[in-house]
């Protein structure tokens, strides 16, 4: 018999809903197949007579966190009469797993909507939608969950619908998460009325995006409204979409107070502007720890722009008065290349970066920053946890003798590469120069499709099999490192 603790454990995170319907009647009384809705409808009216509610009452209030995305399971979604009639004859209430914490759910289906709701517990602090639906469909999903979100304190959302179509019903809702401290929301929803609601919300901290790919037809919805005085009355970190002038106007706005700031502005003019809004960025929140900005289009469809200038130092010099700087990352369609001198100045401005990412993904262009510079890198940032840089395709790395040297990256668990080609093209030396500079018992991953814009918009960068083979040879080298120590350690 298993006890207490372990069912604890067992049922406390679930990546299906089926585990817990299945204590109740099976499947096929769920999934919706063709025109068979009323046979549905009388098998689970023929099962539920014979099911054991306490016995579902013990498994289900186990159960905290749910993963639901029912394009990676096998059978279908449940149907809505099916879930429906279970609902009307729990005798428990209307939430089938009432203390339910963290919820992710991928909505594809329109008969979702209903199958999500009984999963949605009072309790529920924490909710991640990816809704993959039309806009009319979108908005029922708001509809449903309207006064049943009271203690939500983290809100992710990833949609394509039409941001004029869902703002009064997504504001609606908004406005009865009272509790609501971190939003991330689809980077063209931020409307005059969204924005409001979320401002009303008094321990709101942070407002984001999510950069992801939207439609070209909601390229140029923008942020509408001004911060007043009076809302975001506790924001700390806030990421909006906006034109530049628009972008810099809004700071003066903004609270000093702000320790984080996120602007997508794909369709800026030049790097003069660039360089003026990073300038009353510093100015205006000198406490800054992250600072993000994207310079390129996640547009579907829109083909990229021309190469353009280099992004250098020059233009982040404003930022090296931020000492508490953590995280950095620029998006800009052309080439970031550090050098020596630079990165000597950004290691002493900012001893704390964990997350420096610098133009991974340019339009085109060969040159880059050198990989032999990563020990510079290293030393500079000793905490740097997530790194990304476009790597110059022309230089070869250093010799990988030896596997231990002095300077390593003892904290590193993500390297972007963006659209960066094999330095060299030899991936047996790049994968043996880079676990050089791993510090054992760190096994990066290298991710050459996720980390940047042009990346993302390329749907994978065109070198992304030949970084996987980096990768493997990263893996096999660690693996002779670790080995080695191990074997010295036993001495």
């Amino acid at each position: 018999k298993w006890c207490d603790a372990a069912l604890d454990e067992l049922w406390r995170d679930l990546w299906d809903i089926y585990p817990v319907l299945k204590l109740l009647v099976p499947f096929e009384s769920f999934y919706a197949k063709y025109n068979y809705g009323a046979l549905e409808y009388q098998q689970a009216s023929n099962l539920l007579p014979d099911v054991d509610w306490p016995r579902f009452q013990q498994y289900s209030t186990r159960v905290k966190s749910i993963t639901f995305d029912e394009s990676a399971v096998k059978i279908g979604p449940p149907s809505r009469e099916g879930i429906s009639f279970l609902i009307l004859h729990h005798p428990y209430g209307n939430c089938l797993t009432p203390n339910l914490q963290n919820l992710r759910w991928t909505l594809s289906n329109s008969a979702t909507i209903t199958a999500m709701l009984p999963f949605i517990s009072q309790r529920l602090e924490y909710l991640r939608m990816d809704i993959q639906l039309e806009s009319m469909e979108t908005q029922e999903v708001f509809f449903g969950l309207t006064h049943r979100t009271p203690a939500l304190k983290r809100l992710s959302i990833e949609s394509e619908a039409s941001p004029s179509d869902i703002s009064p019903s997504f504001s609606g809702w908004i406005r009865t998460c009272i509790g609501l401290e971190k939003a991330h929301i689809p980077r063209r929803w931020q409307t005059s009325s969204v924005v409001t609601a979320f401002g009303s919300l008094p321990n709101l901290v942070e407002f984001g995006l999510e950069w992801s790919l939207v439609p070209k037809e909601y390229m140029r919805h923008e942020m509408e409204m001004r911060l007043t005085e009076g809302s975001f009355r506790s924001l700390r970190r806030l990421g909006w979409s906006s034109n530049m002038d628009t972008a810099q106007d809004l700071l003066y706005q903004a609270p000093c107070r702000l320790q984080g700031l996120a602007l997508d502005c794909p369709w800026f003019q030049s790097q003069a502007e660039v360089i003026a809004f990073i300038s009353t960025a510093a100015d205006r929140c000198p406490d800054l720890d992250s600072f993000c900005l994207n310079l390129t289009n996640f547009v579907d469809g829109m083909e990229p722009d021309g190469d353009p200038e280099l992004f250098d130092l020059g233009i982040l010099r404003p930022l090296l008065a931020c000492r508490r700087l953590r995280e950095l990352c620029i998006h800009y369609p052309g080439r970031c290349i550090l050098s020596t001198t630079d990165l000597e100045e950004m290691g002493a401005a900012w001893p704390n970066m964990e997350e420096l990412v610098l133009c991974p993904d340019p339009n085109a262009g060969e040159h880059g920053t050198p990989i032999s510079r990563l020990p510079l890198v290293a030393t500079a940032f000793p905490r740097i946890r997530i790194l990304g840089l476009y790597l110059d395709h022309s230089d070869p790395p250093s010799s990988a003798g030896d596997l231990l040297p002095e300077i390593q990256f003892k904290c590193l668990e993500e390297l972007h590469v963006g659209a960066s080609p094999i330095p060299a093209g030899d991936t047996a030396s790049v994968g043996l120069y880079l676990a050089s500079l791993f510090a054992a018992g760190t096994r990066p991953l290298i991710r050459a499709e996720e980390s940047g814009a042009r990346s993302n918009y390329f749907y994978g960068s065109l070198f992304s099999e030949s970084w996987t083979e980096v990768e493997r040879w990263v893996h096999l080298t660690m693996g002779v490192k670790e080995a080695v120590l191990c074997r010295l350690s036993g001495r």
